[in-house]
């Protein structure tokens, strides 16, 4: 498929996958807002997987060859609630890539964190 496959409807039911690192999970397990930061900022723009276009969470994590990432799974309606666009944006070497953009914060970066679940945990 690469970058010139169709751009795939994202439907509100759909999961995604982000990758987490160690410090985004809180001392109880649950994600913290750190995994919706980037470098200490709120960006505009943060990269998911669409689930439904991968084998599994582990093959979101592959791609990243680091074996120190975990992987956290969200629905698609959880963003969109929260006034972000979420867009399949499939990349050269990630198909499943999508885009989930918008104004961020740390209101709505917690709120993500908040319905995030720990698929893989990181090491």
């Amino acid at each position: 498929m690469g970058a010139d496959s169709e751009n795939e409807e994202i439907r509100d039911s759909d999961l995604l996958f982000r990758r987490l690192h160690r410090f985004t999970l809180s001392p109880d397990g649950s994600v913290n807002s750190a995994a919706f930061k980037e470098n200490g900022l709120y960006p505009r723009e943060l990269s998911a997987d669409l689930a439904r276009l991968l084998r599994g969470p582990e093959e979101c994590l592959a791609r990243a060859n680091r074996q120190d990432l975990g992987v956290g799974g969200l629905l698609a309606r959880v963003p969109r609630s929260l006034d972000f666009f979420v867009e399949h944006d499939p990349l050269p070497t990630n198909d499943a890539h999508t885009a989930i953009t918008g104004e961020n914060s740390k209101i709505k970066a917690r709120q993500l964190a908040a319905h995030t679940v720990v698929l893989i945990r990181p090491r």
